[in-house]
């Protein structure tokens, strides 16, 4: 359930303090002649009338700051009379129904203190405890207090609202994952059916099939939750049945900020990584990467760019060291909660030493994210890819242009609190003006990952 939509339900209620029913589309022109007087109204003691001015304010305005908090204080304020029990009661409900209101505005806009509290003075009701425990769980999580976070999520996962209760099952098996320090780890088993291919994807001759062992293991440090700093470490290895001299051992690091607005969402990432090929160095890099997310109407559009210098170690691959950009900006939109579309397009420029080996490719991406129940993930995607080389390559007599078709499948199942099961599927199809370049490519694999917050 979205923050309009809780907001939406809570428009039901009637009463000078209950929540305010919008118009159909804001007019902050029209909120101005009503702002007046409610802003002389409570300047000249009448409650009341103050009240029900600043009510039709937040309908013609429904995120006017000077509005909410009126409405808040104003509703917070002991009538002269001394009320009865029962109205007293009603009296703390409209306070509370306020507060979640408030804190839902605040929480839209990014002010994450100012909502705790609100939302903290909301739970006072108890018809509200399951909506204000949810966002207290997801500021918790933001901030890296996944235990704490666990604890408002179990209690919004009791709620009689089925889709309150499904996101809050889903963010409480995130939270029991996450933390100011995390670890994953992930051991899995591959079929390769073209074990034998060089590091820009082309197909070398004498490619065959084989089994592949895998592991990985990833370190990682957000010490003030999903904002600001954070750094992680990682080692993997796969291990080949047959073909030993294609084993793959790495390890690697990262350091990042990450900026979380209530709109927008932007990352900055440098990393680094080392790989070794068949026991001998293989591969050294360096990277810079931006990526950004912000609404956009009904999508949410989702960018990065990246830029890798590429050392390869190892002498039969040293041509292809060099610079490697790549960019990337897709569409997504939820037509329902459990459903993401998204469709892009990809472009990457490589710039060798030997130039002949250098490239620019582009080409368009879809992809479809299922989210059927709490725990269950399906993912699948699909894109080609146009790549022309910019040089002419003399052993192969021919400037080659090469096409790609790629597709694959997730499926990830959470088994247990920690614990995910995962099966995958991918496929290339590779097309060249040179045909002993063409080919196709099969992988497939099953993976147990264990994932846990540390603190």
């Amino acid at each position: 359930m979205s923050p309009g939509l809780l907001v939406a339900a809570l428009l039901a209620e009637p009463g000078l303090c209950g929540p305010v029913v919008p118009e159909s589309s804001p007019d902050p022109a029209a909120a101005a002649p009503y702002m007046e007087v409610a802003e002389a109204e409570q300047a000249a003691g009448d409650r009341d009338t103050a009240l029900v001015a600043w009510r039709e304010v937040l309908r013609r305005e429904p995120r006017n700051a000077r509005a909410l908090a009126a409405l808040e204080s104003l509703c917070r304020q002991t009538p002269s009379f001394q009320p009865e029990p029962a109205e007293d009661t009603s009296a703390r409900e409209d306070e509370a129904a306020a507060s979640l209101l408030s804190g839902l505005s605040l929480f839209e806009r990014g002010e994450d203190e100012a909502a705790a509290a609100a939302f903290q003075e909301a739970l006072l009701a108890p018809e509200l405890v399951d909506t204000a425990s949810f966002f207290l769980g997801v500021l918790a999580l933001r901030e890296g207090r996944a235990s704490e976070a666990g604890s408002f999520f179990d209690a919004a996962a009791a709620s009689s609202d089925a889709g309150l209760a499904r996101r809050a099952e889903a963010l409480r098996l995130q939270a029991a994952r996450e933390g100011r320090v995390a670890l994953s780890v992930r051991l899995g088993s591959e079929y390769d059916s073209n074990v034998d291919l060089a590091p820009d994807g082309t197909r070398r001759q004498g490619g065959s099939a084989d089994g592949v062992g895998t592991g990985l293991a990833e370190l990682r440090l957000r010490p003030w939750g999903q904002r600001g700093p954070y750094a992680r470490v990682s080692g993997s290895y796969r291990g080949h049945l047959r073909l030993r001299g294609f084993d793959l051992g790495g390890a690697g690091g990262a350091l990042g900020w990450a900026h979380l607005g209530p709109a927008l969402q932007l990352t900055a990432e440098y990393g680094f990584d080392f790989l070794a090929l068949g026991g001998t160095p293989y591969l050294l890099t360096h990277r810079l990467q931006v990526a950004a997310r912000a609404p956009v109407g009904p999508v949410v559009l989702d960018g990065s760019w990246a830029v890798r210098r590429e050392d390869f170690q190892d002498a039969v691959y040293a041509d292809y060291a060099g610079w490697r950009s790549t960019a990337r900006l897709d569409a997504e939109w939820s037509p329902v909660e459990s459903l993401t579309l998204s469709a892009g397009w990809y472009g990457a420029y490589l710039r060798t030493y030997e130039l002949a080996l250098g490239y620019l490719e582009h080409g368009p991406r879809v992809e479809v994210r299922l989210r059927p129940r709490p725990g269950l993930r399906f993912v699948a995607e699909a894109g080609y890819t146009l790549r022309g080389y910019q040089n002419f390559d003399n052993p192969l007599g021919a400037r080659r242009e090469d096409g790609y078709f790629d597709a694959g499948a997730l499926v990830e199942w959470d088994v247990a609190a920690s614990w995910s099961l995962q099966a995958s599927v991918g496929w290339r199809g590779a097309s060249s003006n040179v045909a002993e370049l063409s080919y196709g490519r099969f992988v497939g694999g099953l993976g147990l990952v264990w994932s846990r917050g540390l603190y």
